[in-house]
């Protein structure tokens, strides 16, 4: 097993290459001393903190290296790790916990940077949609995924991976929806995914662009860090171990083909 270290019911895991996960709503430790919030979305991503460790063991199975990943084990009725910190909590007492989950994602940035120059932020959380497609989320609407290419390429600067030009061998457009982007090389594993050449947006309008956490941490305000929030669907995906274990395989073969590609990194 894989070791990690767990400090104020977060997991952290040092990493050694230049990916970093995230899992913030996936716990469901319920500490008495934090009272609980009462407003919000209290839900929990099921089973997202059990994907994200079958996504780290993965990495190890096929190229033997270890992401850094920063997971949550505590309840989202407690806090909630994908907001700013003035909606996040009520009770004063979550707020060691909050900073623990963002000061170890800053943490690692940092060393990603300073160690490779450059890397990927990927915010792992669940959903239920109709269609139960995958969803990539790069802080652009699905109305804004509709636009003409002419004028989507327009968002670039107001998308999570706005740096990864950067480093990658294709445009921008071709990185958000191409056929090297994250939902169309899972969809060649078989994993329907939003946007991509197969489908370039929600016809159904169902759709998670992404939230605080890939706000903050993707490459929308600059720096070497691109980053995408990942829904995942729950049947056939998040629900059985042989389901999450299958999706992690194919995650991980697409993440090594992405990072070869946009990152000019081969894994």
């Amino acid at each position: 097993m894989i070791k990690y270290n767990i400090k104020n019911h977060i997991r952290y895991y040092q990493g050694d290459f230049p990916l970093l996960l995230s899992a913030p709503h996936g716990g469901e430790n319920s500490p008495d001393n934090i009272v609980n919030r009462s407003c919000g979305v209290f839900d929990k991503d099921d089973f997202t903190l059990e994907l994200t460790e079958d996504i780290i063991e993965e990495f190890q199975s096929q190229i033997g290296k270890t992401p850094y990943a920063v997971i949550s084990e505590i309840s989202r009725t407690k806090v909630d790790l994908n907001r700013k910190k003035e909606e996040a909590y009520e009770d004063k007492s979550a707020k060691i916990v909050y900073d623990e989950f963002h000061n170890a994602i800053k943490l690692s940035e940092k060393q990603m940077d300073k160690i490779y120059g450059k890397g990927l932020y990927i915010d792992i959380h669940g959903q239920s949609h109709p269609k139960a497609y995958l969803e990539f989320g790069y802080l652009l609407f699905n109305d804004t995924l509709k636009l003409h290419d002419s004028y989507l390429l327009e968002h670039k600067d107001k998308s999570s991976i706005r740096s990864l030009s950067n480093s990658s061998e294709e445009c921008f457009l071709y990185q958000l929806k191409g056929p090297h982007s994250m939902g169309s090389l899972m969809c060649n594993e078989g994993y329907d995914s939003i946007p991509s050449v197969k489908l370039p947006y929600a016809t159904d309008g169902n759709y998670f662009e992404g939230a605080y956490d890939t706000i903050r941490y993707g490459s929308l305000d600059g720096g070497t860090i691109s980053g995408i929030q990942i829904e995942f669907p729950y049947k056939n995906i998040r629900d059985t171990k042989e389901h999450r274990q299958k999706c992690a395989k194919a995650f991980v073969k697409s993440i090594i083909r992405f990072f070869d590609i946009h990152l000019g990194i081969k894994l």
